[in-house]
């Protein structure tokens, strides 16, 4: 094929900008140092109507490839004009095209994306993990996003020479990424509705991959200083046979709860009833909720119910935005919540030393346990859809407010019998002191959860832990 040829094109004045735009942006990403050597490959939608992408020919260091060295392909990927071969990940550009709306796609080898794609690759081929990332400001610099207190999960699929496979995994978790996902080993694929888009959406997701990274350094070296501080030696527990843990501040961040789950629900709670009205078993959860609306004294409660006594909704959300602990309520926000694991909008931010304790202690015949103040239905599905897979198949029971309050000796005493041990077989760990006071008045050991960012962190006679990696359990 001839080079494309710019000049005798109808349209060749936009055609030869966007060519000049496209160059000029891989040499900016190509003095990044994210697309070395031959490394990446990027597109942009010369038009829709057909389908044209105009990209860089595979095999080219893309720092150096002239507006007018760049290829045509069409909806198939075949090469229309210009020299050279298309990328075989051309399928992935033509997918996040179609799927997406996207208008450009930049795909990057950075050491961070390369890096944290092989750190939290799925397990097993065809899978796909999440990356999950929260609280930070550059958030706000991909689209859609208006606050830091927002949390993304980047979708990470098991890499695969099988390009159109690998498209048929891609395309189910597309809708609900931040513009970006990884490729195991492989890197970043960013995009944006048009080239300034996608883009500003590399530079952010690669900056925050890039961020993410070094804080699992920073951690890793600042752990002796912390076992030091907190733990002048490994915290060793005798007599386990069962581990129960708390979830918020104690295997995720508190933060998750707040600025995720409960505005997740809050937004889409009218929605999922509206669908689901003839649901029995939603029914009987709104009766439970309108019956404790009824006996609900708090005068805003009752002003409410003046407004509209008919639509629970004012009073659910009015419920989320003061974490109420009604049971109806947690199961109703399991539901929706389940919808939104469910299409890849949620996922569970377990703590990086989280899932490797779960396995070990597992592994080396104990018993796992989750008591938590969400519903058993909210638990499965943080560790279901967890950034490091689904692990439910470690734990054995779950325990939720309907066993009794966290905060009473009696709720630990009956989860013991439930078990069948003693209670001083059972670890309890979490980051709330009037649990942990609790469970040991009930005769469980305990553990208090000292993790960054959780909002207690006195662990009055307690011993504290900064990590599992710190806790070694024996029977």
């Amino acid at each position: 094929m001839s080079p494309l040829q710019l000049s005798v094109n109808p349209a060749a004045g936009s055609i030869a900008a966007l060519a000049q735009q496209l160059s000029a942006t891989m040499a900016t990403i190509h003095r990044r140092g994210w697309c070395d050597g031959t490394g990446g490959n990027f597109s942009a939608v010369l038009q829709h109507e057909p389908l044209r992408l105009l990209m860089a020919p595979s095999g080219v260091d893309k720092g150096s490839v002239a507006p007018e060295a760049l290829i045509v392909v069409d909806a198939c990927g075949a090469v229309l004009r210009g020299e050279g071969k298309a990328s075989a990940e051309t399928q992935l550009h033509l997918a996040l095209v179609e799927t997406c709306g996207a208008g450009a796609v930049l795909h990057t080898h950075s050491q961070a994306g390369t890096l944290l794609s092989q750190h939290y690759a799925p397990s097993g081929d065809g899978g796909v993990a999440h990356l999950s990332l929260h609280d930070l400001e550059m958030l706000k610099g991909l689209e859609g996003i208006t606050s830091h207190a927002s949390s993304v999960a980047i979708p990470v699929l098991a890499n695969d020479q099988d390009l159109r496979r690998l498209r048929t995994v891609a395309e189910p978790h597309l809708h609900q990424a931040p513009h970006g996902l990884l490729i195991a080993g492989h890197g970043l694929y960013a995009w944006g509705r048009d080239l300034p888009t996608a883009q500003r959406h590399l530079e952010i997701l690669e900056f925050l991959l890039e961020q993410h990274w070094r804080q699992l350094l920073l951690q890793a070296l600042s752990l002796p200083r912390q076992q030091s501080q907190a733990m002048p030696n490994q915290l060793r527990r005798q007599g386990v046979t069962h581990v129960l843990l708390d979830i918020e501040g104690t295997t995720c961040p508190v933060s998750f709860v707040s600025s995720t789950l409960f505005p997740y629900a809050a937004e889409q709670l009218e929605v999922f009833l509206e669908g689901h009205h003839n649901d029995p078993a939603v029914k009987t959860l709104l009766g439970e909720v309108d019956a404790a609306w009824q006996q609900d004294a708090d005068p805003e409660a009752q002003a409410l119910r003046q407004q509209g006594a008919i639509n629970v909704v004012p009073y659910l959300q009015w419920l989320i935005r003061r974490d109420r602990k009604l049971t109806p309520l947690k199961d109703l926000q399991g539901l929706v919540w389940e919808q939104g694991y469910r299409s890849g909008a949620l996922t569970g931010p377990l703590f990086a030393d989280v899932p490797g304790a779960l396995r070990s202690w597992h592994g080396a015949g104990l018993v796992l346990a989750v008591y938590s103040s969400g519903s058993v239905a909210a638990q499965r599905l943080i560790y279901g859809h967890s950034n490091a897979g689904d692990l439910r198949s470690l734990f054995s029971h779950w325990f939720d407010t309907r066993i009794g309050p966290k905060q009473t000796p009696e709720s630990y005493a009956t989860i013991a019998d439930q078990l069948g041990v003693a209670p001083e077989q059972v670890l309890f760990v979490s980051d709330a002191l009037t649990e942990c006071q609790a469970a040991a008045a009930a005769g469980m050991q305990v553990v208090f959860s000292d993790r960054e960012g959780n909002p207690g962190r006195d662990p009055g006679p307690f011993e504290r832990i900064v990590s599992f990696d710190n806790l070694e359990l024996t029977p």
